[in-house]
């Protein structure tokens, strides 16, 4: 799987475009209830292997995974090593 950054920007335009997207944020459900993306599903780290297949099942779908930034030491890219 390749993983990458995007911009806002890019993620704005693949949520218009009409294509099929898993947005999945790792965050902890306190930090995603306090900030979250629109349309992001909370899906701590900690539960990720055990509800990944039930909301993205099918491998073709574009996923983009978010986390809190630095301060949350790159989270977002070790759930992509799943």
């Amino acid at each position: 799987m390749s993983v990458s950054s995007i911009a806002a920007a890019t993620l704005k335009h693949w949520l218009r475009d009409g294509s099929e997207l898993a947005l999945i944020d790792v965050r902890e459900q306190g930090d995603y209830f306090h900030q979250h993306l629109l349309f992001a599903s909370c899906v701590p780290f900690s539960r990720l292997e055990l509800l990944i297949d039930d909301l993205v099942p099918r491998r073709d779908v574009r996923l983009v995974v978010c986390d809190g930034g630095p301060a949350d030491q790159g989270l977002a890219n070790r759930a992509a090593a799943i």
